[in-house]
């Protein structure tokens, strides 16, 4: 069976000790592996603080031309995430079934590449939810309610997006 037998590989993590060799050849090879370990984290690392506020998620998307269909391998575009608290921007819990709408107040937004809602009834259920019921367009984000009859108190909307 093959596979990524190097934990600190698999899990994207650095190793948190390393044996320095005293042969020099031996010790640019640990030194090298340790580099390319460093920008492989890097490059794949995933923000994970989900503020109130606009921040980069460390994602890189390439740029298409639509008028050629193609791709262009050297052009990229940085990615953002940004967080909303649609309870406390309500003002309050959200009814059952009911539509809300509230500036996102992003400047330049040019694609959404991923939105979604994580929810927490009164009647302490806990389920995320997608598009049709929470979306975003050019000023709003906006969120449907998809219990008929069940408020919710809590929804963290998650916007990530890319801008011009």
């Amino acid at each position: 069976m093959t596979g990524i037998t190097d934990p600190a590989l698999f899990i994207n993590q650095l190793p948190s000790s390393i044996e320095i060799p005293k042969d020099y050849e031996a010790f640019q090879e640990i030194v090298s592996l340790l580099l390319m370990r460093i920008v492989d984290s890097v490059n794949k690392k995933t923000g994970s603080l989900y503020y109130l506020q606009e921040q980069g998620n460390f994602q890189s998307f390439y740029t298409w031309d639509y008028v050629n269909n193609v791709g262009l391998p050297f052009q990229f575009r940085n990615g953002y995430r940004n967080t909303f608290d649609l309870v406390a921007l309500n003002g309050g819990n959200i009814p059952g079934g009911a539509t809300v709408n509230f500036a996102h107040n992003i400047m330049g937004l040019k694609y959404a590449t991923l939105i979604y809602a994580s929810c927490t009834s009164v009647a302490n259920d806990f389920f995320t939810v997608v598009y049709p019921d929470c979306s975003m367009d050019a000023t709003n984000v906006n969120f449907t309610n998809p219990l008929g009859a069940t408020d919710l108190n809590s929804v963290i909307m998650v916007c990530e997006y890319l801008k011009t």
